[in-house]
């Protein structure tokens, strides 16, 4: 069974596989504020705050800023492609699961998940310039 495993990890490319895993576990950020931030919202409606989309809006782009900043820390160079590829991955887990809650999309479902990619693409950028200063 080892030998499978290893000779898995070999075809594949060890380098590949350590950065699903890197992913995999930045992914527990933005997974995390997908499920808080309902229910944080829904505490302020009940309170009498009001809360608008533009709030749920912000709250992803701060978060996909925070996580891209953490790819661009973990990857060895060329932090905007590491960042296109992390926001594509975790827009493509967001539209499979919209597909069991949402109805509708629209043009306004596309721009939302741009943005996702654009702040993650940005974030990684920023990640991978504090990398390389904290190594200069």
């Amino acid at each position: 069974m080892h030998k499978i495993i290893l000779t898995t990890y070999f075809l594949l490319g060890g380098y590949m596989i350590d950065k699903l895993i890197n992913y995999g576990k930045i992914m527990v950020i933005p997974f995390g504020v997908i499920l808080l931030s309902p229910i944080i919202l829904s505490i302020l409606n009940l309170i009498g705050v009001k809360t608008y989309d533009i709030m749920i809006l912000i709250i992803m782009v701060i978060t996909s800023l925070i996580t891209g900043f953490f790819v661009g820390r973990k990857s060895d160079q060329k932090g905007y492609i590491n960042g296109i590829v992390f926001g594509l991955l975790l827009t493509l887990i967001m539209f499979i699961l919209s597909l069991f809650f949402k109805d509708k999309y629209g043009l306004e479902t596309i721009i939302y998940y741009l943005i996702i990619i654009s702040s993650c693409t940005v974030g990684s950028m920023i990640g991978i310039q504090k990398s390389e200063e904290k190594t200069s």
